[in-house]
């Protein structure tokens, strides 16, 4: 159900300025360009990453470096080696550096606040998005889409579509902070948005999120950055109260 490629099509680093280009500095663009395309979609939590032959030759670099890109997306939590299997993609909300314990989110007040970061950090994202957007982050961002009005029932992926295009986005934005705190944030609201659902008529919604939708995309797409941020404030207020999760009155 994931709109994303497979094999050793990649996020690939841009080439690095001759001043940067020391073999010091190319773990760091093999990690980004690897950590890109675990937020985006492209490698999905339990995919096997490509060997260290296969990156090597698709980032034009040593074993070496490959080894040590891999080294820093284990020590952040993104990765995990199975012995004698080789490296998976974790969860990018399994990263060590994020954590929010589960005693903290108890109450619908706890959430609410959650979606308020998302609605800050989220609509910041749609405005980076719309100024440093290409063809390919279009296409991932529409294929989540597609895929959100193709569903009948959230419990076959319609959830799941929702958080990629909001991922996708994110990675379009060209930050990986970014991709990585929007990921976070997404997979621990996911339960909760699914639960919310279930006692809401499904396609009315659907219709209406993905009009939402259509409009974030459309204002990224034209390179609005003003208007991508406003129409994904819109969304996640709408969201919200759909969710039963309705921000907080303004102090006079």
């Amino acid at each position: 159900m994931r709109a994303r490629d497979t094999g050793t099509d990649l996020v690939k680093p841009e080439p690095p300025p001759a001043s940067l280009s020391h073999r010091r500095d190319l773990p760091s663009l093999v990690a980004d360009a690897i950590r890109q395309s675990i937020l985006v979609g492209t490698l999905a939590p339990g995919d096997k990453i490509p060997s260290e032959k296969e990156l090597g030759v698709a980032h034009g670099v040593s074993r070496v470096v490959v080894r040590e890109a891999i080294a820093r997306l284990r020590h952040e939590g993104l990765a995990a080696a199975r012995q004698g299997k080789g490296v998976f993609v974790a969860s990018p909300g399994s990263s060590r550096f994020l954590d929010i314990a589960d005693e903290l989110l108890t109450k619908p007040e706890d959430y609410r606040k959650l979606y308020e970061l998302r609605l800050v950090l989220e609509a910041g994202s749609a405005a980076l998005a719309a100024e440093h957007r290409d063809a390919k982050d279009l296409k991932a961002i529409g294929g989540f889409l597609e895929t959100m009005r193709a569903e009948e029932n959230f419990e076959q992926g319609y959830v799941e579509a929702d958080i990629g295009f909001h991922r996708a986005i994110a990675a379009a934005s060209k930050n990986p902070f970014m991709g990585l705190f929007t990921s976070f944030v997404a997979r621990r609201l996911q339960d909760s948005i699914a639960l919310a659902l279930r006692s809401l008529d499904f396609k009315s919604t659907v219709r209406v999120s993905v009009a939402e939708h259509m409009d974030i995309l459309a204002r990224i797409r034209a390179g609005d950055s003003k208007g991508a941020a406003a129409a994904m404030q819109r969304h996640l207020n709408n969201s919200s109260r759909r969710l039963g999760l309705r921000p907080r009155k303004r102090a006079r």
